[in-house]
């Protein structure tokens, strides 16, 4: 992950210092002990990513660093990461208006002009199918995974969470694609849907 936030930063050219301090800030945020980061976390996560964002245009990397740095399965933080994001590109004196608001707004932040003159599918999508390729993951290691899912919301009971999780993926099921990129769709999503049928199955034979 260190040459990947590399060569990001060596894209924008930020500043030595800038680039090791941060790394080592974001790592160290991830990396929090916490039942409610028992995924979405330096380890499983974003070692999970590595290998699709090593070819990933620089925005899209930039914005996987960010997009969890907050994390609350119950909220939105993307304000909170589009802040420390902002934060990060006063540090490394970013000036680029226009590439600071495309990071934002793959991080979820809605403009009025943004909605009006959107015009980056690509990335969006990019970004968000590298953040669902865990679906598509072989059988034990998706086990693992909605098992660490199920620890981020241990503030809702057995049966609470099953018809909540139950809810999310019959819908995933229902649209047409799970994956939006050609590329990731022929790879990946038969593995993905084959996956949820399971979970669901599994999920109502416990209720």
């Amino acid at each position: 992950m260190e040459q990947i936030w590399r060569n990001v930063c060596a894209h924008y050219d930020v500043p030595e210092d800038v680039t090791k301090t941060w790394y080592a800030r974001i790592e160290e945020h991830l990396s929090d002990d916490s039942p409610t980061r028992a995924y979405h976390n330096w380890q499983e996560m974003m070692q999970r990513k590595h290998s699709h964002l090593s070819d990933c245009a620089p925005s899209i990397a930039l914005a996987a660093f960010f997009q969890y740095y907050h994390f609350d399965g119950n909220r939105s933080c993307v304000e909170e990461n589009c802040e420390v994001f902002e934060e990060f590109c006063r540090d490394a004196m970013i000036e680029d208006e226009h590439a600071k608001s495309l990071v934002c707004n793959l991080l979820g932040r809605k403009t009025p002009d943004n909605e009006v003159h959107w015009c980056h599918d690509d990335e969006a999508n990019l970004l968000q199918d590298v953040d669902l390729v865990v679906l598509a993951a072989p059988p034990e290691e998706y086990k693992h995974y909605t098992e660490l899912l199920r620890h981020e919301y241990a503030n809702l009971d057995d049966e609470t969470y099953k018809s909540m999780r139950v809810k999310v993926l019959e819908t995933l099921l229902i649209i047409p694609c799970i994956f939006s990129t050609p590329e990731y769709h022929d790879k990946y999503e038969e593995l993905a849907r084959t996956n949820i049928r399971n979970e669901i199955r599994e999920l109502k034979l416990k209720q």
